[in-house]
């Protein structure tokens, strides 16, 4: 019976955050035991990956659902690789939602915004609150409320016709909804981390050699090629890995095959934009806008994914400037979902 209850407190202590949630469960659980040992003693566990990494926004919406994950109880990982590894062993131990269930997310997120009109050019950060339901069965169903925060601005001064702080929307996710998941579909990528880096390696070279070249320019060299795919393989990766959720098996081989990246770096100084202070993988790769870089956070210890950043270096050098920013806050399985109201509008379209 000692040994249960100090399972039970190491598997409490381990929990993320603490939640209210995960607080309250520990609890009954240890309530429970004690009172059971009072009594009786009766005892009783591919849209195909993404077509270029384009401006999908904030990807990271369907939680990862990590309840049993434990702790090592060992010292900080010695490499972004070895922190990699450890992160897919956590994600392999994730409870997966039934058929039935649901899995629902609450997230922060925090984007850039680059506002244009005839009077008015604003550079802003916005803050949006969300939570999420997505059918374990059909992740097309899921149901999505922002709440809007605060803007934070840049450059400029705010506009005025945007929704207010406060300021709700329900939106279903049909196909794709822009902005909020992203535009990949996974059941048909493999669970094996270099089964899949095979896979995202030849689709990111299909995709580099097949691309029309800008006539006015001077075809790449077989270098240039080269670096191109690798750039793709891990803006691929890295796009996948910001979505926690990806599918049994699947979020795991994500991360272990992100391991085998060389540009894959250790950062130890990292906090999610929840406050949170983490660990984290920085992946680099040439980008749409210049070179980006993916800040991978995870809880030390446990190496419960924590969220992401996407920072972007200016081609013509200065500070990076932040992109997007997500904390996963609770992902948990439920039983049911909030009925979608009847004017719920519905997700963009790819």
């Amino acid at each position: 019976m000692t040994n249960d209850l100090q399972e039970i407190k190491a598997h409490h202590d381990a929990l993320p955050g603490p939640s209210a949630t995960a607080v309250t469960m520990a609890k009954d659980r240890l309530t429970a035991e004690v009172a059971a040992e009072r009594g009786p003693h009766i005892r009783s566990a591919k849209q195909r990956l993404l077509l270029r990494a384009v401006a999908v926004g904030l990807a990271a919406t369907v939680g990862a659902v990590a309840f049993l994950v434990g702790t090592d109880g060992g010292e900080t990982p010695a490499s972004a690789a070895e922190l990699l590894q450890k992160a897919a062993t956590t994600a392999d131990r994730e409870q997966q939602p039934l058929p039935g269930q649901f899995v629902y997310v609450s997230r922060q997120d925090q984007s850039f915004v680059a506002y244009m009109s005839r009077s008015l050019r604003s550079d802003y950060i916005q803050e949006v609150d969300r939570a999420a339901w997505i059918p374990a069965a059909d992740p097309g169903g899921a149901l999505i409320r922002s709440t809007y925060g605060e803007r934070r601005a840049l450059t400029g001064r705010l506009p005025t016709d945007l929704p207010t702080p406060g300021t709700v929307e329900v939106q279903r996710y049909g196909r794709c909804a822009v902005g909020v998941f992203p535009a990949t579909s996974a059941e048909n990528l493999p669970a094996d981390p270099d089964q899949l880096l095979a896979r995202v390696r030849a689709d990111a070279e299909a995709a580099v050699r097949n691309e029309r070249p800008d006539p006015r320019t001077a075809p790449l060299s077989e270098e240039q090629i080269r670096q191109s795919i690798e750039s793709t393989v891990a803006a691929r990766l890295a796009l996948l890995a910001e979505n926690p959720f990806p599918g049994p098996g699947l979020r795991a081989a994500v991360l272990g095959a992100l391991s085998k990246m060389p540009t894959a770096t250790m950062r130890t100084d990292l906090t999610d934009p929840a406050g949170r202070q983490g660990v984290g993988a920085s992946i680099r790769y040439q980008g749409l806008e210049g070179w980006e870089r993916t800040e991978l956070i995870f809880e030390p210890g446990t190496y419960r994914f924590l969220g992401w950043r996407k920072l972007i270096e200016p081609p013509g050098g200065g500070p990076e400037v932040l992109r997007y920013a997500t904390a996963v806050l609770e992902t948990k399985v439920v039983d049911a979902m909030p009925k979608i109201p009847a004017g719920a509008s519905e997700a963009m379209t790819c």
